[in-house]
């Protein structure tokens, strides 16, 4: 089962191309914060160390938006222990190459440990993540806030860090790889950054359920469809008249479902702004077996639907009740009408009946 979070595609192209001049692109800026701690090195996924598992999956997702985005690099521990990381790598964009050299060297199979929590109230601070504009993390890590001797008490100091990013108008990303990880904290952590999956269990304790907050990775093709995920969501295209993938276009590509009581359409962004819903619209009701004004009711009676004289029987205009005789019961009695026919337009049947119940008796 994937544990991936669906993301939405919309398409609908608007804006002509070099509808937007370089001035007006203001892509995201984002900041990968990857655990080196020595469980990056010593655990495995299949032949592969997780570090180069991670350091893989960086690559390919890089290489689909590092012109759609700034990316930048933080490692942790930066010094070894448990000092908290620093930046590696300043987010730019077109940065891959920079940032895959960044990651050359792998961590080392001992004293490596996991400053998390630390990593982030630094990152807090760095310039990169003080400017306006979108700004992101997306924390990758394989275990729990780790440091030797360890305190139990700094077990979730990653919420409060992750709190003071949301505070500053950070988003953060929480990706969890392996087994290993602390499903618990790791919820309250994507509950803090409002990036939890919809429809998640925030008070989740295993890192193998579908329904965890952050995602939770086990393998190089789940990391990247995670990473994907994230990074289609930060570089994508927003109505906000600004070019957001930096692809020389304005709010292009962007539609939307809406509806109103006649039913669903689409609603198209141009010029910063959602313009109006091609939904159908409500009509004048005639007596067509059909709700065409859109108020829950087919054909009301209460409603001119026919010429004078004549009334709506399911579909269509069927004369009155107000002449007597044949012509009356031809037409049909419509009884709710409020009369009933008259007697001498029931008197030929009644007759009718009568004789064909004496013949029976015979």
């Amino acid at each position: 089962m994937s544990r991936l979070l669906a993301l939405t595609v919309l398409s609908s192209a608007l804006l002509a191309p070099n509808a937007a001049s370089a001035d007006s692109c203001t892509a995201a800026r984002v900041m990968v914060i990857l655990d080196k701690s020595s469980s990056m090195q010593t655990g495995t996924v299949g032949t592969q160390t997780k570090w180069q598992v991670a350091v893989n999956g960086l690559g390919q997702v890089l290489s689909s938006y590092e012109q759609k985005a700034e990316f930048g690099l933080v490692t942790f521990p930066r010094a070894g222990m448990c000092s908290p990381g620093e930046v590696d790598v300043a987010p730019a964009m077109s940065n891959r190459s920079a940032i895959l050299g960044a990651l050359t060297t792998p961590p080392p199979e001992g004293g490596n440990y996991t400053p998390m929590a630390q990593t982030l109230e630094r990152a807090a601070q760095d310039p990169a993540l003080q400017t306006t504009g979108a700004r992101h993390v997306i924390l990758i890590t394989d275990g729990w806030q780790y440091c030797v001797p360890y305190d139990p008490q700094t077990r979730f100091d990653g919420v409060p860090a992750v709190e003071t990013l949301t505070q500053q108008g950070v988003t953060t990303w929480i990706v969890g790889f392996g087994s290993e990880v602390d499903p618990i904290a790791l919820n309250r952590m994507a509950v803090a950054a409002n990036t939890a999956k919809a429809g998640c269990n925030p008070a989740s304790t295993d890192a193998a359920a579908p329904d965890n907050c952050y995602f939770q990775v086990d393998n190089t093709t789940e990391l990247v469809q995670a990473l994907n995920a994230i990074a289609g969501s930060i570089s994508g295209e927003t109505c906000d008249g600004v070019d957001n993938d930096c692809n020389g276009q304005v709010d292009d590509g962007l539609s939307r479902s809406c509806s109103n009581a006649c039913g669903v359409g689409t609603e198209t962004c141009g010029a910063g702004s959602w313009g109006g819903c091609d939904a159908p619209q409500p009509k004048t009701e005639t007596c067509d077996g059909v709700d065409n004004d859109c108020d829950g009711q087919v054909d009301e009676a209460d409603a001119p639907l026919c010429d004078s004289g004549e009334v709506c029987v399911e579909g269509t205009c069927q004369p009155g009740n107000g002449n007597e005789g044949d012509g009356a019961m031809q037409a049909g009695c419509s009884c709710d009408a409020g009369s009933m026919p008259t007697a001498g337009a029931l008197a030929p049947w009644l007759a009718v009946g009568l004789l064909m119940i004496r013949r029976r008796r015979r």
